[in-house]
């Protein structure tokens, strides 16, 4: 079974270091608060899976750790219909349907966070 690094997961050095190592690259060191932060910056959506995936999380565990439903969080939307799950219409961002795109994998959110980061420096 391949990581989100695409390689075998054993052998990944960044989805097995320990949780003392202090990782520099994207994917080891990307928070909820950094990934919402790229969604509103660039107005585009994201799936469950693809942030759970970043994240190491089950894509379930998101909603307790979006925490409060609120309009910076409904970027994160279901892959089935690609809106927010369980938000009324006016919780979403005004400009959430603007775009046609969204993020469906691990991997293309961390390529996103990479060139934010990049260009941030």
């Amino acid at each position: 079974m391949n990581c989100i690094h695409g390689i075998d997961a054993r052998f990944c050095s960044r989805c097995n270091r320990t949780a003392q190592s202090k990782s520099t690259g994207v994917a080891g060191d990307v928070t909820l608060e950094e990934i919402l932060a790229l969604l509103n910056a660039e107005e585009v959506r994201a799936t469950y899976g693809a942030v759970a995936e970043v994240l190491g999380v089950p894509p379930r565990a998101l909603d307790a750790r979006l925490g409060t439903r609120r309009v910076e969080a409904s970027w994160i939307v279901s892959g089935e219909n690609g809106l927010p799950t369980g938000y009324d219409q006016s919780e979403w961002h005004p400009a959430l349907l603007s775009r046609a795109e969204i993020i469906t994998s691990g991997r293309a959110l961390i390529l996103r966070m990479s060139i934010r980061r990049a260009a941030s420096r």
